[in-house]
């Protein structure tokens, strides 16, 4: 049997198995799916906890530049980190009580608010033609049931809050661990590696840390910087809910170029059941602080760890916001830097290595 024929018999059969394996699931689903709530559980925490080493990892580095030993220099940061977290927890968890407090009293004026603004699309739509007054009318039907349907998963979930609530609990310990035995580790991952791959393996951990890495703690500090400009900017301009608008407007920021657009429409919401002039500051501040962010902050924060043309960027945005929706527009992005170097690193440079010799 030559080269070729053996070759193609390998993956032959290992497609059969594959589809072996795909069989074998989804006889087994039945059993399988309540397992998955419990990798689910221990899975979200890894994940935040590994963002947030990633987020402390260049603090880390500093300190042992400054001749600090790796195990003194991790107790230094992450005893800074508990600390502004108890002072977090101290001065935020009351803020956001009486913000709450707030919102149940100024709730009539809201409802009062969509209403009016319900009677005023209302007389819009009926002197629109029929057939486009009926296509919005179904789009905002389908997007009104979507929404009832995810606060009602949402509110269905709370039963389960407080299990989540101790495994989020656990993000910081478990990145504490992360941190401190992070060579351990991957000395650990490197020994499954087969001795001709180890160079590769390297790597593309390098590559991964280089922009992956850099994409992750400037994404982390982006975010960070637009929450605290977005607080600080509408508490001087006094409207109401600042901190968890703040927070909403710097969780969104993480989705390219249309994240601060959807992050902003809760605050626009918000002030336009105050007054119009209220509505045309928010705006401007959220304009200004994007200016801010793109020109300024994401040239020095993020450098050059996106190598990524902005078109190719809107294109995975749309494909990722079809596929699986929110969770789509922010995992696009890094899955894609993923594959690129995964792309790279095992396939193009062999190849080209080939061609040279």
């Amino acid at each position: 049997m030559d080269s070729v024929t053996k070759k193609w018999l390998i993956r032959f059969v290992m497609l059969l198995l594959l589809l072996a394996s795909g069989w074998f699931v989804y006889l087994l689903w039945p059993v399988i799916k309540p397992l998955l709530g419990g990798v689910w559980l221990a899975a979200v925490p890894l994940f935040f906890s590994v963002l947030l080493a990633y987020l402390l990892l260049p603090f880390i580095h500093l300190l042992i530049k400054a001749k600090c030993s790796n195990r003194l220099a991790v107790w230094i940061v992450f005893i800074v980190l508990f600390g502004l977290l108890g002072a977090l927890v101290q001065w935020g968890v009351p803020a956001l009580i009486k913000e709450w407090r707030h919102f149940m009293q100024h709730l009539p004026t809201l409802t009062e608010q969509f209403s009016d603004w319900n009677h005023m699309v209302n007389g819009w739509l009926s002197q629109m033609p029929a057939p486009l007054r009926e296509m919005i009318i179904e789009s905002i039907e389908r997007f009104s049931y979507k929404l009832e349907k995810r606060v009602e998963n949402a509110m269905g979930g709370l039963d389960g809050s407080f299990k989540w609530i101790i495994a989020l609990s656990l993000t910081p310990f478990m990145a504490f661990y992360l941190v401190k035995d992070r060579l351990i580790i991957g000395r650990v991952f490197m020994r499954f590696v087969p001795a001709r791959r180890k160079k590769q393996a390297l790597e593309f951990s390098h590559e991964l840390d280089q922009r992956l890495g850099g994409y992750i703690r400037g994404q982390l500090w982006l975010s960070l910087s637009v929450a605290v400009l977005s607080f600080v900017a509408l508490f001087l301009i006094n409207i109401p809910y600042a901190f968890p608008l703040a927070g909403i407007m710097g969780i969104f920021n993480v989705i390219p170029y249309i994240g601060p657009v959807i992050g902003s429409l809760p605050a626009v919401l918000v002030a336009s059941t105050i007054s119009g002039n209220m509505i045309v500051w928010v705006i401007v501040v959220a304009f200004v602080i994007q200016m801010v962010e793109s020109h300024l902050l994401s040239p020095w924060i993020l450098g050059n760890s996106v190598h990524i043309h902005p078109v190719m960027i809107m294109i995975l945005l749309l494909i990722g916001g079809e596929i699986a929706g929110m969770a789509g527009l922010i995992l696009v992005v890094p899955l894609y830097m993923v594959a690129s170097i995964v792309i790279h690193v095992f396939l193009v440079e062999p190849r080209q290595q080939r061609i040279d010799k």
